[in-house]
């Protein structure tokens, strides 16, 4: 089955909620004022009674039934005003109740009530009271309240429920259209915050859809928040555009890759392809080429094809941007001193009779063990190219870099010294790819540190990594 989107599944449950917030506030209400206007009949039904048995032989009023009254009033009952004798007065009429279940009715011609096994017991017991809903032979909806006066006899008073049935009526009308307008007004406001929270990821959803479409990652998104908001919204935003940037500048350093790629390769491939071609055209000819010119001429080739191959290695480090292991290697706490004795020991095999110098401080941080130990060898590759004497290894004060005794760079150098395929003017004709200072660069930037070049005293440099705090 197909699910509702969003917006409409917030419309509705906003509108289910407040209907059913609505429903139990008038419940309540008609249900609270139900009850007070009963309180209200209660009340009058028991002034009644006082009113009814509160006139005595003298005509003096008294506070209850007095003996030997209540019989005598069947008789002849006490003068009332004549707006509480009449037939449709809104005041509760009163019947006496015998014990043995005849009625008194006060001079009226017809009984109010029938009354019921419970209220008989009342009179013949002469204690307590009791009150009840019910209808008189006319189908009237009425109350009564019966309270004992003395044993064998409780008076009944009576009172119609009818205004009380017409004002919960029209209460209950009020509240079932106030409900109504209040879902309806809740389902309204439900789609106009549901258009207000929904609207910002129906806008990211349909950046992300253009994105697969087109393969533009430079898709414009145009999603506001307020300013410094942290809500979940904003949080999605934010991020979405952080990683549209991020993709964006992985793909031109991609692009720029295979651009500066292309071009460096394609240098030992000429050379390559000279060489063979010109030891093809000489078998061609016949002509016989003298063993040690050969040799050189193969030794060349050998180079070149050394150098294109240590070109693509060092390419593909880049490109992946990892260890020596090709896989991305999950990252955890990294001891550098112990990663820089794993490098020169490798540097060491490379040129057993180079001396190496270390000055190593115990160093912790949080990062990828292999590639900290492949920048780390690049260090020392182009420490022990371009200098002859002793290397110094040095992890100290958050920073990890090789220093040499070479003719180092100048100023204007040294700001180029971490470009991709970069080299100095002066160093054109030495073997290397121009790459080993650009991964040492890109291992910083993913470790949170700065690659820096700098001149070493006493002449030569220091090439190495200065790390933030991050154990």
């Amino acid at each position: 089955m197909r699910q509702w989107p969003i917006r409409a599944r917030i419309a509705l449950l906003s509108a289910v909620v407040v209907a059913l917030a609505i429903v139990l506030a008038s419940v309540f209400a008609w249900t609270a004022t139900r009850a007070t206007l009963l309180r209200q009949i209660d009340s009058s039904l028991g002034d009644r009674l006082i009113i009814r048995g509160a006139i005595d032989e003298d005509g003096k009023r008294v506070t209850a039934f007095s003996e030997g009254l209540t019989e005598r009033m069947c008789e002849d009952p006490p003068a009332l005003p004549p707006e509480l004798e009449a037939e449709d007065a809104p005041v509760p009429q009163v019947q006496l109740l015998r014990g043995d279940g005849s009625i008194c009715l006060l001079g009226k011609k017809e009984r109010l009530v029938e009354p019921n096994a419970e209220e008989r017991a009342v009179a013949e017991s002469g204690r307590g009271e009791v009150v009840r809903d019910t209808s008189t032979d006319q189908g009237t909806r009425v109350r009564v309240l019966t309270k004992a006066v003395e044993p064998g006899l409780a008076a009944q008073s009576v009172r119609s429920l009818e205004e009380v049935d017409a004002t919960l009526r029209s209460l209950a009308g009020l509240l079932g259209l106030a409900s109504l307008l209040g879902v309806l007004f809740a389902a309204f406001a439900g789609m106009l915050l549901a258009r207000y929270l929904v609207g910002p990821i129906e806008r990211l959803t349909t950046a992300a859809e253009y994105v697969a479409a087109t393969d533009d990652l430079d898709v414009p998104l145009d999603v506001e928040s307020a300013e410094g908001s942290r809500d979940e919204v904003a949080r999605l935003s934010t991020a979405f555009r952080a990683m549209m940037t991020r993709l964006a500048g992985s793909r031109r350093r991609q692009q720029q890759l295979v651009v500066d790629a292309g071009h460096e390769l394609r240098t030992p491939v000429t050379s390559l392809r000279t060489n063979v071609e010109w030891l093809m055209r000489l078998d061609d000819s016949g002509r016989a080429l003298p063993p040690e010119q050969r040799r050189r001429v193969a030794q060349a080739v050998l180079g070149q094809v050394e150098e294109l191959a240590d070109l693509v290695t060092e390419l593909s480090h880049m490109a992946r941007g990892t260890g020596d292991n090709g896989d991305d290697a999950a990252t955890g706490p990294v001891q550098v001193d112990e990663v820089v004795l794993r490098a020169v020991e490798r540097a060491q095999r490379r040129d057993p009779a180079r001396r190496f110098n270390l000055d190593l401080e115990p160093h912790r941080i949080t990062g990828d063990p292999a590639a900290l130990e492949r920048a780390v060898v690049n260090l020392l590759d182009n420490a022990l190219k371009f200098s002859d004497g002793p290397v110094s290894v040095v992890v100290r004060d958050e920073e990890v870099y090789a220093a040499d005794r070479g003719p180092g760079l100048s100023d204007a150098e040294a700001a180029h010294a971490f470009e991709r395929f970069w080299r100095a003017e002066t160093d054109r004709e030495l073997p290397g790819s121009g790459l080993g200072l650009a991964i040492v660069a890109e291992v910083a930037a993913r470790h949170g540190g700065t690659p820096f070049f700098r001149a070493r005293g006493g002449g030569g440099s220091e090439v190495g990594i200065r790390f933030t705090d991050r154990r």
